[in-house]
């Protein structure tokens, strides 16, 4: 049997976990088999444990194909936001990271299916020490608003910042994913709008605050 490609093996596992992809969505992990991701991907079973040594080896690379995509995708956000915390400057964000959850949702559901059959064993180093790497990323931002004094005296922007995003992808999982239908009674502008007037003025000084102007 010819040796294959490597461009051809790379379009043959593409074509297994877009299979498989669609599986562990309809059935889970633990109710997926490799029988069935052999039949959807129409590949022998044999030929499948040629290309993957387990199940788990199929879910990990997929995850981690989505997880360069997303990083890359957050990276392009970070690289184009420079003061996040300012007012208008956090709404932009919250759009941004509707765009990320709505373009991705695959993704979303498969980091839930990690959640629910292997504690986030794949997707948690999407969250480890999330706070110290977007302090590091914002670092000159943040140390101006407390060195300005700014910001509430008990407040660490740090902190208040990895919520406030934390909290935009919440929303956003529960509208896509859980069929949320404006589930703050509000559209989805709206709540980012009124989001992040309640992280700014739970960050910010009262007389710093009135400085900013909030686009409506």
């Amino acid at each position: 049997m010819p040796k294959l490609a490597q461009e051809t093996i790379e379009e043959n596992k593409d074509h297994i976990e877009e299979a498989a992809k669609k599986l562990f969505i309809k059935h889970g992990f633990h109710g997926t088999s490799m029988r069935l991701i052999a039949g959807q991907a129409d590949v022998s079973l044999g030929n499948l444990y040629n290309y993957y040594k387990t199940k788990e080896d199929i879910l990990e690379s997929i995850i981690n194909k989505y997880e360069l995509i997303i990083n890359t995708k957050l990276k392009e956000i970070f690289d184009e936001t420079e003061e996040p915390l300012l007012p208008d400057n956090l709404i932009k964000f919250g759009k941004k990271v509707q765009k990320l959850v709505e373009e991705h949702y695959e993704f979303w559901l498969l980091m839930y299916i990690d959640v629910l059959e292997f504690e986030n064993r794949h997707c948690r180093k999407m969250f480890e020490n999330l706070k110290d790497r977007l302090n590091k990323r914002f670092y000159k931002h943040f140390n101006d608003l407390k060195d300005n004094k700014n910001v509430n005296i008990t407040v660490d922007p740090a902190i208040g910042f990895t919520v406030a995003y934390l909290q935009f992808f919440n929303y956003f999982l529960i509208e896509k994913l859980f069929g949320g239908n404006n589930h703050l009674g509000i559209s989805d502008d709206e709540a980012i709008i009124k989001l992040s007037e309640i992280f700014s003025r739970a960050i910010f000084c009262p007389a710093t605050l009135e400085k900013f102007s909030v686009n409506k």
